[in-house]
């Protein structure tokens, strides 16, 4: 693990898991503690990323236990505003981790390397990919900032980065506005 004030790298191949071989749900689910651990270890808005790069061998019994659990957990509240975001460049790495997640109607953001440029894995609706695709270009933007680039009403932004959010892909600040008012920005995760 390397650590960065809020955000963490797991080596998901180091530790005490068995090496390159991930296989089996038993596996999977010890390393899910070890990653829920290491989630609650960081700061509200930080970031885990889960890098697979040194495994060799992953079943989907594996991946579903291991990541689509914890990627569940995490689009249901239970980490807060922690995110998580997978490091692998490997395809055909990406197989049992990508059917896991659609079978679940989840996704989480991928990069070949920390600092790498952001894609997803798993199953995201086309108009929340475009929503998502201007979050990542502009860094950081307010919901009405979004909403004029999307060309769509203050509403249908605000639910559009709202499920971004629980789907864990981008991170959601509130704000106090002008009296008694709130504005939301939405920020990139990798």
């Amino acid at each position: 693990m390397t650590e960065d004030r809020s955000r963490l790298v797991y080596e998901v191949a180091g530790g005490d898991f068995g090496g390159k071989l991930m296989v089996t749900r038993s596996t999977g689910r010890a390393v899910r503690e070890a990653l829920g651990e290491a989630l609650e270890g960081l700061p509200k808005d930080g970031t885990l990323y889960v890098d697979t790069r040194g495994v060799e061998l992953m079943d989907y019994s594996f991946a579903d236990e291991a990541l689509g659990v914890l990627v569940s957990r995490v689009a249901g509240g239970e980490y807060g505003d922690r995110r998580l975001v997978l490091v692998e460049e490997d395809r055909d790495m990406l197989e049992n981790i990508e059917a896991s997640l659609r079978q679940r109607s989840l996704a989480m953001i991928r990069v070949d390397e920390v600092g790498g440029e952001p894609g997803i894995v798993g199953t995201v609706p086309d108009h929340l990919v475009d929503t998502l695709e201007e979050i990542r270009t502009a860094g950081s933007i307010t919901n009405a900032d979004l909403a004029k680039k999307l060309g769509v009403n203050h509403t249908a932004c605000n639910n559009r980065a709202t499920r971004l959010a629980k789907l864990g892909l981008i991170h959601r600040k509130v704000e106090t506005a002008a009296p008694g008012g709130r504005q939301y920005t939405y920020e990139r995760i990798a």
